[in-house]
């Protein structure tokens, strides 16, 4: 399962959406802004300064990759490991 954490207003979390719903993947959004508990995993645990966070399986798969460089190729590469 995919899961994309995100926040409101953020054009790079829309991208990634955009990205997942042209490459015909389907995944679960969870806003950071909305949910403490996702927060707290994001920033608190995780360490992350930024969103979107992509997970698979609880592996981030697009940890340090620039949204925009983010592809299709990456994402099947990290959920076949």
């Amino acid at each position: 399962m995919l899961r994309l954490y995100t926040k409101n207003n953020c054009s790079f979390c829309d991208l990634m959406k955009s990205k997942l719903k042209n490459w015909g993947y389907e995944y679960e959004v969870i806003n950071i802004q909305e949910d403490e508990e996702a927060k707290a995993f994001i920033v608190l645990d995780e360490g992350h300064k930024t969103v979107p966070q992509l997970y698979y399986n609880n592996i981030n798969v697009n940890r340090g990759i620039d949204t925009r460089d983010f592809n299709q190729f990456m994402l099947r590469e990290a959920m076949n490991d």
